[in-house]
């Protein structure tokens, strides 16, 4: 659906009446920020008086960049541009446009000026306004009127209560004098009777009234809150002045950053047990947007670079060394005009949603709400997530831009949407690896070189064989020409073991503890076919000066590479079973253990921000020694 502006919004019920009677003169200028080319700050008459003589342009969404918060937006009109400046405007836009980042060509003529406005959808002056809250009054009064109805006979039937009472008494009391006339008692029954259900019929229609009237009561309350909000809802005009040596036609385009976007990457590995040598690598941006804006027909781009940074001719400072009263320079910091559109598009979006969004019955309206709530919550974790890994790949001097391959709409409410950013079939070698340390599990990997002339971005990898959905992994960043390895799944034929030797192991402490350790890893072939692997151990590397290992004992013999990693390429018949030994000694302080056990008791504190709000995404890193040396501790 590609999203229309004819300078008027298209709204709910009475919403529409409420927004259909907004077009009037701006109550004044939105003063663009300073440096924007273009963009003059005029006076407020001088607005309004361009807004109310602009021809509107119907434009469409041609093409958006998404970035991890934000959307750079292009959208194309066509215009017939005269001798003498006119102005032209493209209405209805969200009120968080991000004015400092507004943009205008035209492929004819001369722009003169561009100006942004922004005004309310509606004010407590406007006569729909008064008709919502006239109406919403009388439809109160009737409802208090049946309330108090419902309280007369509420009353009225005390009342009666009361002469029933009060009659048993007497009847009570001439029956013991034998002063009783069954005609007085006949007529006292039967008036109690015909005025408690006389009173019952009344109370029920009343009541009748009640329920009949409480919908509507509801629906006209929201109607007044609908109209309310739009007093806090914002528009944004776009207005451009264009001048021509003679009339001739010119399509315009206007750029703006919008805030209520994000994308992140995804990915499937798909192999066959056919062809084990290669496989077919899919790469997708999923994104999600409330922008306020529907995107239909454009076309997407992708990027991981930073819209934050500003742009400067780089250029170094003086690096002076030791304690100086002079500086070279203060660089001041300013709020970017971003700010204020994060901060409109925060309070303004959901009803700028229902609006363009909801659908005129109740029901779905209130479904709309809720949906609309889930998404915006969906958004703001994957926002969170793909912001801290964005800025991981710029600390590496890292940005990427991807083009969706084939264009697709993308709705804005919240909807997450997959779009294929490449598609590629890669050489691959498939391998077994047992790392029993760290899962008893062996695993199936794929080993490849990312030969797509772009980079992979982390992400999850949804892995595929044979058409099987076999589960998630993920991936890191992956270079142009750099090669990496995938899990493809479990090889559960290899049964693994890996447990200290008692007999072998003891810790003594002194001045120094010592801790004598021995492994025996334990290799066994389930399967009826001969099977090759690779099995890898570890033995501890020391980088702090007080931990010495010594007493290596490795058999079968292998030596370990720079960082303590031991690797054996195996191979074994069907029920076929190795053993493997590794052993060291470690000698370190016993203050060394204490200190380790209180940084992870910090560390797992509710009070710690990062325990309580982990990375999203935090890089694999190889233990310390001294945790190493606390979970062997914790085995004797």
């Amino acid at each position: 659906m590609i999203a229309e502006h004819r300078g008027s919004i298209a709204c709910l019920g009475i919403v529409m009446m409420i927004a259909a009677g907004c077009a009037r003169p701006a109550q004044g200028p939105t003063k663009a920020p300073e440096g924007a080319p273009g963009v003059a700050p005029p006076a407020a008459q001088d607005v309004a008086d361009a807004e109310s003589d602009a021809h509107a342009l119907q434009s469409k969404v041609t093409r958006v960049t998404v970035y991890s918060d934000r959307a750079r937006v292009t959208r194309q009109a066509t215009a017939q541009v005269p001798g003498e400046p006119t102005v032209f405007a493209f209405r209805s836009l969200p009120g968080w446009v991000d004015d400092g980042s507004v943009q205008v060509a035209a492929s004819a003529g001369r722009i003169v000026d561009v100006r942004v406005d922004r005004r309310f959808l509606a004010k407590a002056t406007d006569a729909s306004w008064r008709q919502v809250e006239s109406e919403h009054k009388a439809l109160a009064d009737k409802l208090a009127a049946q309330k108090d109805e419902l309280a007369v006979l509420d009353a009225q039937k005390a009342q009666i209560e009361a002469i029933k009472a009060f009659s048993l008494a007497k009847i009570t009391q001439d029956t013991l004098i034998g002063d009783i006339s069954v005609k007085s008692y006949g007529d006292v029954v039967q008036f109690i009777s015909d005025s408690l259900r006389a009173t019952a019929k009344a109370r029920r229609a009343v009541q009748s009234r009640l329920d009949e009237l409480s919908p509507e009561y509801e629906a006209s309350l929201r109607r007044v809150e609908d109209a309310k909000g739009l007093m806090d809802l914002e528009e944004t005009t776009v207005l451009v002045t264009l001048q021509a040596s003679s009339p001739t036609p010119a399509s315009v385009e206007l750029t703006y950053m919008l805030p209520g976007v994000t994308w992140e990457p995804m990915h499937e590995l798909r192999a066959s047990t056919t062809d084990a040598k290669s496989v077919e690598v899919i790469s997708f941006a999923a994104v999600t947007q409330t922008s306020g804006e529907d995107w239909g027909g454009a076309e997407l781009s992708f990027s991981t670079q930073s819209t934050t940074q500003s742009v400067r001719i780089p250029e170094l400072e003086a690096l002076t060394l030791g304690d100086t009263q002079s500086a070279t320079r203060i660089l001041t910091s300013q709020v970017s005009s971003f700010t204020r559109a994060q901060a409109a598009f925060e309070g303004q979006s959901q009803l700028w949603n229902k609006v363009h969004q909801g659908a005129s019955a109740e029901r779905a309206r209130s479904n709309f709400e809720q949906v609309y709530r889930s998404n915006i919550e969906y958004l703001q974790v994957v926002q969170g997530r793909t912001v801290s890994i964005f800025e991981s790949l710029e600390k590496r001097g890292t940005t990427a831009h991807f083009k969706a391959q084939k264009a697709q709409s993308v709705r804005g409410d919240g909807h997450p949407v997959r779009l294929l950013i490449g598609r590629s079939v890669l050489e691959s070698a498939q391998k077994t690896v047992a790392a029993p340390e760290q899962s008893l599990n062996a695993a199936h990997t794929l080993a490849m070189t990312n030969s797509t002339g772009q980079p992979f971005l982390p992400g999850k990898v949804a892995r595929y064989q044979d058409g099987t959905f076999l589960g998630m992994t993920d991936i890191d960043f992956i270079a142009k020409g750099e090669r990496f390895s995938l899990f493809l799944s479990v090889a559960d034929h290899l049964k693994l073991s890996r447990q200290l030797d008692r007999k072998l192991s003891n810790l003594v402490r002194k001045t120094r503890s010592q801790m004598q350790v021995m492994f025996i890893v334990t290799v066994e072939n389930l399967s009826s076919e001969e099977t090759s692997f690779t099995l890898a151990d570890r033995i501890p590397v020391s980088e702090n000066k007080d931990i010495h290992i010594d007493k290596v004992s490795i058999t079968p013999v292998t030596k370990p590479d720079s960082q303590g990693l031991l690797h054996w390429d195996l191979s074994l018949k069907p029920g076929a079973k190795r053993e493997f030994r590794i052993g060291y000694q470690v000698e370190y302080p016993p203050e060394l253990v204490l200190e380790t056990t209180r940084r992870r008791m910090k560390a797992a504190s509710p009070a710690n921000p990062s325990a309580a709000y982990p990375s999203p995404s935090p890089a694999p890193s190889r233990s310390k020694i001294e945790d190493q040396i606390l979970d062997l501790e914790a085995q004797f």
